[in-house]
């Protein structure tokens, strides 16, 4: 299979530009101290609010554009010379953003209407363009689907929202709704080279290749529907951000918008590394395989992030520093009538992301932690896009299902400490926390 895959034309330029994007350095800073307290900070899981004004105070602009640096958009210009300079200088009485929108409810109706349809305008446009990553295929992509699954007849349910502008998620509320065919798309492969994918039949002696492979679904869509919010975003900035009055809501904007770049870039970054070993003749790839008694209680298809190492506590991904890149393994469950099977892809040459799987798989193995809970955790907490099946789901407690909406969706867009705190304190004693097998 690896000979198949090639570097989709128009990601391969994205990929160069945002090289160049992260590879612009802050020329402000040089008192050495400065910048040890600096590096300092960014060891940390969690910047609270004195470490944020710090690192805003010697450069590193959190809540705002400066002319020089490269755009947001990822399109390898100054932000002057790009998307500030497509700004629409009208300004629109009706406009009203998501920060403004989320503390009522007729107008996040109102915004649900209008981030739907640029969403659908940007997953169309994008999709148009998207070309299939297979090896001398010139094909387009077609429209692809995460889970090969009917939801018509098999049924599921999801946090997961076709509007990826939908995320005004409320304590104390059920996340999870039932899926439908509509849900889980996205523009890959070809509908040939699709197929050959999905019928690579995986089991527990499946090759490393072929595990590789079926775990790139996961990477490319949520890397397609990253670039279709971006490329939204670029828009709702260049035609609404000067309507916008309170300067409060514009730093919290620029800030979200920063944090979408940041993940577009990273998640590029992992794209780019199922290439290279797709491609053959790189070693730099970890997988961790699980072999478990059968399950129908849920699915998984995703990227996720792991956290915080658990033996010296080292930060693999922080919650809110955009300035850090995000770092991904996957997570894929097949099966056959008796067991499942979850394989996680990794890269190697990350040291925290290979510390982090060193660690707990240490752990499982030594039996002082459980596998099936490791396992749902990561696929609860750290991903997205968990499928639960209907009529289990359904039994469980009102008290456990509000429980798991919490877990799977607040990677809080703005986090305090005390919430980010008990959650990984929950992942971090798994062995009596969730287990869906």
């Amino acid at each position: 299979m690896a000979e198949l895959i090639k570097e989709n034309d128009m990601l391969s330029d994205l990929i160069k530009k945002q090289d160049l994007y992260k590879a612009a350095k802050n020329n402000k800073i040089s008192d050495q101290d400065t910048q040890r307290f600096i590096d300092s900070i960014f060891s940390n899981y969690f910047l609270d609010n004195d470490n944020i004004n710090f690192l805003v105070k010697n450069g590193y602009n959190f809540f705002s554009f400066s002319d020089e640096e490269f755009c947001f958009c990822l399109s390898g210009i100054a932000f002057e010379n790009c998307c500030k300079a497509n700004m629409n200088k009208e300004k629109s009485k009706s406009y009203v953003p998501f920060i403004k929108a989320i503390i009522n409810n007729e107008q996040y109706n109102e915004y649900l209407q209008f981030s739907l349809k640029l969403f659908e305008t940007t997953y169309s446009n994008l999709g148009e363009s998207e070309k299939c990553n297979f090896l001398d295929c010139s094909n387009k992509s077609v429209e692809n689907r995460l889970y090969n699954i009917d939801f018509e007849s098999t049924k599921y349910l999801s946090s997961n929202r076709k509007n990826i502008f939908d995320n005004n998620y409320k304590m104390g509320q059920n996340f999870f709704e039932e899926v439908n065919n509509d849900q889980f798309k996205y523009f890959g492969f070809c509908e040939e080279h699709y197929n050959q994918i999905i019928d690579i039949p995986m089991t527990k002696q499946s090759s490393d290749e072929d595990i590789i492979l079926f775990n790139f679904p996961a990477v490319v869509n949520k890397l397609f529907l990253a670039r279709v919010q971006l490329e939204a975003l670029k828009t709702e900035f260049r035609e609404y951000f000067n309507s916008i009055e309170e300067e409060a809501v514009k730093t919290i904007f620029i800030y979200n918008i920063k944090k979408v770049s940041n993940h577009v870039s990273s998640l590029l970054n992992t794209y780019s590394f199922f290439i290279e070993i797709l491609k053959g003749g790189s070693n730099r790839y970890g997988i961790a395989k699980f072999n478990l008694p059968k399950t129908n209680n849920f699915r998984i298809k995703d990227v996720f992030q792991p956290q915080i190492t658990p033996d010296d506590f080292k930060v693999v991904n922080s919650i809110n520093n955009l300035f850090l890149s995000e770092n991904f393994a996957t997570i894929v469950m097949y099966g056959d009538r008796t067991n499942s099977f979850i394989t996680m892809v990794y890269d190697k040459k990350n040291e925290n992301l290979k510390d982090f799987f060193n660690q707990y798989l240490k752990m499982v193995q030594a039996k002082t932690k459980s596998e099936a809970a490791f396992i749902s955790n990561c696929s609860l907490i750290l991903a997205d896009n968990i499928l639960f099946d209907k009529e289990w789901f359904d039994n469980l407690t009102e008290q456990d299902i509000l429980l798991y909406s919490a877990l799977n969706k607040f990677r809080f867009q703005h986090p305090n400490m005390g919430q980010e705190y008990l959650k990984m304190k929950f992942f971090a004693g798994f062995n009596k926390g969730n287990n869906f097998f």
